[in-house]
């Protein structure tokens, strides 16, 4: 049996929820959802600015108004996938390494697609929609 790489499966993810989620509005309902509950746990997400970018632009996929290839959406799902599950390496009720490794995975995420991130924050600039102050430093 043939074993599948990391790769081949975040671009299966990406297959799935592009199948599933794209043009549908309750994706966008369930993201704003999403959104309103990072505003309440900012105080204990210190990379909260870049949940909200992967947010924002799962939004903008998930409305058509941006695309974003298969393998880079299947790493942010699963990144946000990982934030939003308590019970993951170093588990999030774990006063203050609870959320250290949420970080570093999306820290890793940023570097591994930070040619994609670079184009959406410049298409977003183009739309009028992200001022230069708002521009996230991937680094």
């Amino acid at each position: 049996m043939n074993k599948f790489t990391e790769a081949e499966i975040l671009k299966f993810l990406g297959k799935l929820a592009n199948k599933w989620g794209t043009g549908h509005d309750s994706i966008t309902r369930i993201l704003d959802k999403v959104e309103k509950f990072l505003d309440e746990k900012s105080s204990k997400i210190d990379f909260l600015d870049k949940v909200k970018l992967f947010v924002s632009m799962l939004k903008d996929h998930s409305n058509q108004n941006y695309y974003i290839d298969d393998g880079i959406l299947g790493s942010i799902i699963a990144c946000l996938a990982y934030l939003v599950l308590p019970t993951d390496l170093v588990p999030d009720f774990i006063p203050i390494a609870g959320f250290t490794d949420d970080a570093a995975a999306f820290m890793l995420v940023m570097n591994q697609i930070s040619n994609e991130i670079q184009r959406y924050q410049e298409w977003k600039k183009e739309n009028n929609e992200l001022s230069k102050e708002e521009v996230i430093d991937i680094e």
